[in-house]
């Protein structure tokens, strides 16, 4: 990539998020629902399994239920999210989660609970989780300017990663303590005080974040949904870096298919080491939002940027390697989990701050749900792919097809300088 870079991106120095006020506000709320979704995320599967009886299948049905809403309603949201008042939609979507998660544990206690309940639960949790992460993805430009929005998303990631390493150890032992029902209590009760630190917060400071289209007047969905599917479409840098996020997420789907097969039919993992695996992906996460503030700082986003997504193929190549290389497979894995998680966090902070530099502020939940379209919908189709490749050229084979497909992230990218820097139209 070129050296040139825009001096409106890279050499001024950005104020601290410190005198940003209502930004710890949010931190606060992201620790809350960082340990709903910690907790939610290993006993909603063990209510499945331990009350319920659920088989793998249903499990699968299960998991699919939550992440379902990103794909058929992230841009109604996204539309949405431009006419309303984030911080508060914010609010009333954990509100709504920690309510829905409630039934559960009622249910049980009453001896109704069913199946069908545990989905639709799932499926709500998933829509509120959508709605809270896309105003927090608008709400933040707002809250701290957008010069300081990459340092903001990896501060964020920072509370997200350090409770992601705590929480599912803490759920494991209510489990054992309380039983899986009960524990999602805890859950619950994380998602309104994620809704209540909002709501003492803000107050009605939350009117200043209104976005700047609920002062003009209204337009029609269909208008809405045309605005924000050609902004997406037509501004070169944004094309780009959705491209480029989109290629990355169908080389992890298309991995990730294939890789816990391969740490066991050709590393020889016991479930154990793979576990341990597991554990070091939240710690890359919480090294690469640590460092992510300094470099951007130091280098630009532009360059940290280009750092991130040109280091990712290497990082991926360590899993193949891993199966050559006798004797250090499982320090090859590890390194692996923990740099690519890390440079994971660096580039999807650096990216999005970029992304929030050229969106509009009545832009920026449109922006959000057909980048969310764009960049999940391929997921499913890559990870059966996977699965197929797999099959027919062999384990390893297609641990270095994801290799070449993170590789490709980069190329959209490379446009970029031709038009002299990263530009605005």
């Amino acid at each position: 990539m070129s050296q040139r870079q825009d001096p409106e991106l890279d050499n001024v120095a950005p104020p601290r998020l410190r005198s940003r006020p209502g930004f710890g506000t949010l931190l606060v709320s992201v620790a809350f629902g960082a340990v709903a979704s910690g907790v939610l995320n290993v006993a909603n599967d063990l209510v499945a399994i331990y009350a319920l009886g659920a088989n793998a299948t249903q499990i699968g049905i299960l998991n699919a239920s939550e992440s379902v809403a990103f794909l058929f309603l992230a841009i109604p949201a996204g539309i949405m999210l431009d006419r309303v008042n984030r911080i508060k939609t914010m609010m009333w979507a954990q509100l709504a989660g920690g309510l829905a998660i409630f039934s559960i544990p009622l249910s049980w206690m009453l001896g109704v609970l069913s199946y069908p309940q545990l989905v639709a639960v799932s499926f709500l949790v998933g829509v509120a989780g959508m709605l809270w992460s896309m105003g927090a993805g608008a709400a933040i430009p707002g809250l701290v300017g957008r010069e300081l929005v990459s340092t903001a998303f990896a501060r964020k990631e920072t509370i997200d990663t350090s409770v992601g390493i705590i929480a599912p150890g803490l759920a494991g032992v209510l489990v054992a303590i309380m039983s899986a029902p009960f524990t999602l209590l805890v859950a619950g009760t994380a998602n309104l005080l994620a809704a209540a630190t909002l709501l003492w917060g803000f107050g009605k400071k939350t009117a200043t974040l209104l976005p700047a289209q609920e002062l003009t007047p209204r337009i029609g969905f269909k208008q809405s949904f045309a605005e924000g599917l050609l902004f997406t479409l037509r501004h070169r840098t944004i094309r780009a870096l959705i491209s480029s996020s989109a290629i990355t997420n169908m080389g992890l789907a298309f991995g990730s298919a294939v890789e816990t097969l391969y740490f066991v039919k050709v590393l020889g993992f016991t479930p154990q080491v793979i576990g341990l695996v597991i554990s070091t992906i939240a710690i890359g996460g919480l090294l690469g939002s640590l460092m992510v503030p300094a470099l951007v700082s130091k280098l630009g986003e532009v360059r940290v940027l280009a750092l991130s997504v040109m280091s990712l193929p290497l990082a991926v190549a360590l899993i193949p390697l891993a199966g050559s290389v006798v004797g250090i497979g499982l320090i090859l894995v590890i390194a692996h989990s923990v740099l690519y998680n890390a440079l994971i966090v660096s580039y999807n902070a650096t990216a999005y701050g970029l992304l929030a530099r050229f969106t509009p502020d009545e832009m920026m939940g449109r922006q959000q749900g057909f980048r969310l379209v764009f960049t999940m919908g391929p997921v499913p189709v890559l990870g059966i792919i996977g699965g197929l490749a797999g099959d027919g050229f062999g384990l390893q084979p297609a641990m270095w097809i994801w290799v070449a497909l993170t590789a490709f992230a980069a190329l959209p990218l490379l446009a970029l300088p031709r038009s002299g820097t990263l530009i605005k139209s």
